[in-house]
């Protein structure tokens, strides 16, 4: 019996003595096989003088953590005068004084920093405390996620943020800013998150950054906010800063319900209700003309004739198709051509909320038109690293320590692996899901 769980155990020097299963755990009594020892000082060969029991864990059998407890051998030399009296054995898969064998301490790291899961979950597969894991993940992760030669090659940045803690009765959420690379032609990944999110945040991680990092950063994805683009252009004065396309047409589909919105209050004296026209037409109104069904065609004209009386609502809607038909556009002229007219005829425009809009698009008029020159660039992944985030920081429980916030996401979310694919937001058939 001694032979089988040996081959089960296969821990490379060991063999097993006996094994029992003791409170839902695998115990298992090892020991190193025997072979001639040498006397460190002499090189004579020693003797076995005694033995010492060390209790450590190993990877989980099955689901059942296992304890290993090794027999080690204490040596003696056989000559008097050797200064060397008695030592005690020692095997590179147990180190002196741990837990966790090396092989365990690898697979907790593992299971951690790269298959994103708890840290509580791992510490009760393995049978050891929190402490103990987290250990494991800091030491061997920090020299990952500090060696500068991650930050490398790095050609292209977007830039967003994230909240790290939520309000509470004696705090506001408090936000990190999230610097991701995307860079063509590898994985989005992320670069670092620091605390805050403000102008000064971003700049000053900037310029921890050399001067030949920084000249290689050729274009940054951003969403409209002035704090990251003046930080951007102070520290990298040669990149171009390109609006993320998503937030514009966020922006914009936004200004369509709110003009919706106060129609609706004012023609009808309450909030939209399910048999109200322009209620019904709602999703209708966020959708490209192109994709919509001859039916929902019917439906939009009718309902605009029927409700929008004052023709604000297709005004807004107008300016909104003209930007996303802008951005759809395959020739790169055309579409620039297309989204200049937009800025004209947004701020032109007499509903005060696509007038308000077309402010927006002359503040941001070079970001704007930046797009079309760089049609590839999105800031699409760096907010999919944004959900990656959230799914991180759901599986933790939440994080406490900004540190091991930064460690985790940086292990997971961080490193060069041609592994990492996108998350998903939903499932293709979510009607087939119970």
């Amino acid at each position: 019996m001694s032979d089988d769980v040996t081959g089960v155990f296969v821990l490379p020097g060991f063999r097993v003595v006996s094994s029992d299963v003791l409170d839902d755990e695998w115990h298992l009594l090892v020991e190193t096989r025997r072979e001639p020892t040498g006397c460190p000082t002499c090189g004579a060969v020693a003797r076995v003088k005694d033995r010492r029991t060390v209790t450590v864990r190993d990877l989980p059998a099955g689901g059942v953590p296992v304890v290993l407890r090794w027999c080690k051998r204490i040596f003696e030399c056989r000559y008097g005068l050797c200064e060397k009296k008695t030592w005690t054995e020692q095997h590179d898969a147990i180190a002196p004084r741990v837990v966790l064998t090396d092989r365990a301490q690898q697979w907790a790291f593992e299971q951690v920093g790269h298959h994103d899961r708890a840290v509580s979950r791992v510490a009760a597969q393995l049978g050891v405390s929190w402490h103990t894991i987290m250990t494991q993940v800091v030491d061997r992760g920090t020299p990952l996620v500090e060696d500068p030669d991650r930050l490398a090659g790095v050609s292209a940045v977007g830039v967003d943020e994230t909240s790290f803690l939520r309000a509470t009765g004696t705090r506001h959420t408090q936000y990190a800013t999230g610097v991701a690379d995307l860079t063509p032609g590898r994985p989005p990944r992320l670069l670092d998150v620091v605390p805050g999110r403000s102008g000064r945040v971003l700049g000053d991680w900037l310029t921890d950054r050399d001067e030949a990092w920084r000249s290689a950063v050729l274009t940054a994805s951003l969403d409209p906010f002035r704090g990251y683009a003046t930080a951007l252009s102070a520290h990298l004065p040669a990149t171009t800063r390109v609006l993320d396309a998503f937030h514009i047409v966020k922006i914009v589909l936004l200004a369509v319900d709110q003009v919706r919105r106060r129609v609706q209050q004012d023609t009808t004296g309450h909030r939209g209700r399910a048999g109200d026209p322009l209620y019904r037409v709602r999703r209708i109104l966020r959708r490209r003309y192109d994709r919509l069904t001859d039916r929902q065609l019917v439906r939009l004209r009718a309902a605009l004739t029927d409700a929008d009386t004052h023709e604000e609502i297709t005004a807004a809607w107008l300016v909104a198709q003209n930007v996303m038909q802008a951005y759809a556009n395959p020739d790169r002229a055309a579409g620039r051509a297309a989204a200049e007219q937009v800025i004209t005829l947004a701020k032109t425009c007499p509903v005060p909320e696509i007038a308000r809009f077309g402010r927006t698009l002359v503040a941001w008029r070079t970001e704007y038109l930046a797009r079309f020159d760089n049609p590839a660039l999105s800031n699409g992944p760096t907010e999919n690293l944004n959900l990656k985030i959230k799914n991180t920081k759901r599986i933790a429980r939440g994080y406490r320590s900004f540190a091991n916030y930064r460690l985790r996401l940086l292990l997971n979310h961080g490193l060069i692996r041609q592994d990492q694919q996108p998350a998903r937001i939903r499932p293709h058939r979510p009607r087939l899901i119970a």
